[in-house]
């Protein structure tokens, strides 16, 4: 499993932006202050994830966690299997990442 720190990362692409942390707080529907606690974590939760990638334009799922490395390996243990189940009731298809969508549908 890669050894990835999103918080670290997440904190990286928003000063890449030109969004201030009230902004950002913002359009993820926090406060400042949970911001800063996001750029602290290791790990985030998928719902937060994807309202972070909307926020930052960026598609952290796709090009942080399922990128693929260079050398592609047909060996079960070299992949990356990964279950998310989300409540239809609560996130549409068209709040989601591309990325996502696409798995979507060639798993339908």
């Amino acid at each position: 499993m890669k050894n990835i720190h999103i918080g670290n990362i997440i904190k990286q692409k928003l000063a890449e932006s030109s969004m201030t942390v009230t902004d950002f707080a913002d359009k993820i529907n926090c406060d400042r202050t949970t911001v800063y606690d996001i750029f602290k974590r290791k790990s985030i939760d998928v719902e937060r994830l994807i309202k972070i990638s909307q926020a930052l334009n960026f598609d952290f799922i796709n090009e942080i966690y399922l990128k693929q490395p260079a050398k592609i390996s047909s060996n079960t243990a070299d992949k990356i299997f990964i279950a998310v189940e989300i409540d239809k009731n609560i996130l549409h298809e068209s709040d989601l990442p591309d990325s996502f969508v696409q798995l979507i549908k060639r798993n339908k």
